[in-house]
This record gives C-alpha cells, structure tokens and sequence, in this order.
C-alpha cells in the first residue's frame, strides 16, 4: 500500500531530507540510500526497501548503493522493483544456491544460479526519474573501492552484480570486470556510507542487514588459522582484507552508532535504519524461506515505525 509521503513525519534529519525530496520541495538536500550485504542476511535489507519503494520515497533518492547481496536489492530498489527483488531472494532459497556439500570441489555459493533468477525477473527501470544505481567492487591487486555505474542493459547490471558479489572462497574466484580483476566491496566498505559521501550525496541513508549492536569481533583462533589456510591461495591483496575486515566493520559499526546519539563527524548526515535487537535474523547462507519472509517482513516494519506509516 502507497502512503502519501505528505502523511509522513519524523525528527530524524536524514529522513526529512528523504521526505522533501519525495514532495519535490525545491532546495533539498540529496541523499543516497546504502545497502549492507551479507549473503541472505540482506534480506532484512530488502524488507526496508520495500517499504520504502511503497511509500513512494524511493524516488526521493539520488543514487542507491549496494555493497556484496547488497547490490542485488539495490539493482532491483533503483528500478523500482522490490516487488520482484524480493521474489527472487526468496527464490534464490534453495541447495543449489547453497551446497556445503561443494566443499573442494567448487564454491558453496552458485552466483551464477542467482543471477540467472536475476535474469528471468529483470530489473528493468520504470519509467519516471529514477536513482542511480553503483554497486562497490574492490581492485584484487591494489585493494582500492570502485564504484560501478553506468548500467545500460540487463547484462551489464547482472555483470556489476556478479564482481560486486565475488565472495573469497565462497561464491568463487575474483571477476574480471572491463580490464580490472574485483571482488566483493564488503571486503574494504560493508554498509555504503563514506563512498555515498565521497562522492557528493549531502545524506546517506544507511540499511543494516543486522541490529545496530551486531559487531564481528576477533576471529575465534580455530576460525581464523582456517581462513588464514584458504585466503593464502587467494591473490593480491585480498588476504590481507580478509584479515582487516572484522576491525573495519567494527569501527564503521561504532561510527554509526555515535551518529545515532547525535555525536561524530556523522552525526546529522547519515542515519541507519537496523532492526531491533532480538528480532530474528537470517544467516549469510541461510535458504530457510520462512525465516527469508520474516526478515523481510521485519525490514518493512523497521521502516514504517520510522516514519509513522
């Protein structure tokens, strides 16, 4: 169901942004939505943006970001499709998406099963002004963030998909991507929001995969000398941001949650929207549908609470 964003309010700065710029008020501050990843654990993620498409406010937005699974749901939000984004996720559901029983063989996550469903429900824009999509890759070689943009056909989004989505060990090698060998962006910026303001968006409106306390901490010692095993065949510097990326996330975690108490060089910029703590989360590789429908019913209510819906 559509609310009319005139119905709608909230204190929150970055959503009054969001709001005004729905209404079309002359003057307001652009904002860009960033995704968090996480395997199926996005499905949270794609839960907010289906509401938010409901509400009418996605097209308040200048650029939707995606990190990792992120960019899935941010290939199908700035098409204005959640509808069927949040279809194939649930689709997506199944062992041949996810087989631990591929283990030495081939990854345990099949991309390209996903990515075919992608295919068969495409994120086609609709009509009207529409965000900009970029997803986040990283360079295997010099360990840098690229945005992906530009997307002019089905293949060359199911393409940016499929680097910004290359999982060490997981989903497979690294991809080729134009002249540039990518992996998965999550790896150096797993929630969108420094590349979102880098890159000129006034607001980024940050969508969490888990609840705002969630932090990875210090890898367990078993955990870490096996990924220390697998990540030693993996090429450039892709082992080295493996090792990082547990205190990276963690310290984007805290900045965000400063800003949420009103502190930081975030504070009034950024706001994310996380579901409670408590609420039942779904893991990375988690093909349980009825847990992927309640999370992305939680997702809808994290936003509708936000906004008064």
């Amino acid at each position: 169901m559509t609310v009319p964003a005139h119905t709608l309010a909230t204190s929150d700065p970055v959503l009054r942004a969001l709001l005004a710029r729905a209404r079309g008020e002359p003057g307001a501050a652009s904002v860009a939505l960033g995704i968090e990843g996480g395997g199926l654990a996005v499905s949270m993620c794609a839960g907010m943006a289906l509401a938010l498409e409901r509400l009418g406010l996605t097209a308040g937005l200048d650029a939707i970001y995606g990190a990792s699974s992120g960019s899935i749901v941010a290939a199908y939000a700035a098409a204005g499709r959640m509808e069927e984004g949040v279809e194939v996720l649930v689709a997506t559901c199944s062992r041949e998406f996810v087989s631990f029983g591929r283990i030495g063989r081939r990854a345990v996550v099949d991309v390209e099963h996903l990515l075919d469903l992608v295919r068969d429900r495409p994120p086609l824009p609709r009509e009207g002004r529409r965000p900009d999509l970029r997803m986040l890759a990283v360079g295997v070689h010099d360990g840098r963030l690229r945005t992906l943009r530009g997307f002019s056909d089905v293949e060359e989004t199911v393409a940016g998909v499929r680097a910004a989505m290359a999982i060490p060990f997981w989903s497979g090698p690294a991809v080729r991507y134009g002249d540039e060998l990518l992996s998965d962006g999550g790896l150096v910026e797993s929630i969108p929001v420094a590349t979102p303001l880098a890159e000129g968006h006034e607001h980024v409106l940050a969508l969490r995969s888990r609840d705002a306390g969630y932090r990875k901490g210090r890898r367990g010692r078993v955990y870490g000398l096996a990924e220390d095993l697998v990540s030693r065949t993996l090429p450039g510097r892709v082992p080295q941001l493996i090792r990082e990326r547990p205190a990276r996330y963690d310290a984007q975690a805290e900045e965000l949650a400063r800003a949420a108490g009103g502190a930081g060089a975030l504070a009034g910029r950024v706001t994310q929207l996380a579901p409670p703590a408590g609420t039942p989360l779904v893991g990375r590789l988690d093909v349980d549908r009825r847990r992927v429908r309640a999370a992305i019913a939680a997702g809808e209510r994290v936003v509708r609470e936000a906004l008064g819906a």
